[in-house]
């Protein structure tokens, strides 16, 4: 009988008989390979259905918070708008008041300005006496508050 041999270079390796025993059992390996590979293609089929699905389930949370995040942004610059035209009508409102109180200011600075300086006499008269100053009584005009502002 004839020794099946393969030779590599200076080893040598004797092949492996083909009868039916070492068939069936070369089959079964295969086979039971061929079925844990089927099964783990499965296992993966449905882990990946289930992360498409979170991934679909993900975008629509970050399209929401996108969404939530722009309406957030539009009413706080509608609320930063608000408060400034408010500011503006105050600082406008003050403006004004300012300008009407220097005026006011100006008015009567005038006005004791023209009481204290006297016409000039065409003849000059003799000093009068001097009369004592007069006391301030403790019942002098009150002192009117300034009106409260009115914001509408």
């Amino acid at each position: 009988m004839e020794q099946n041999v393969l030779t590599f270079g200076f080893m040598s390796i004797p092949q492996i008989v083909l009868d039916v025993p070492t068939l069936k059992l070369s089959l079964s390996i295969v086979g039971g390979l061929l079925l844990i590979a089927m099964v783990r293609i499965l296992f993966l089929l449905r882990t990946n259905n289930r992360l498409r699905e979170n991934t679909a389930k993900m975008e629509k949370q970050v399209l929401i918070q996108h969404q939530e995040i722009l309406s957030v942004r539009q009413d706080s610059n509608a609320w930063r708008g608000e408060l400034q035209r408010m500011f503006d009508a105050f600082r406008a409102e003050f403006s004004k008041r300012l300008a009407e109180s220097e005026q006011r200011y100006q008015d009567i600075q005038q006005r004791c300005e023209t009481a204290a300086s006297p016409a000039v006499p065409a003849v000059a008269e003799p000093p009068a006496p001097e009369a004592p100053a007069p006391v301030a009584s403790e019942e002098e005009k009150a002192v009117l508050p300034v009106p409260a502002l009115t914001i509408s």
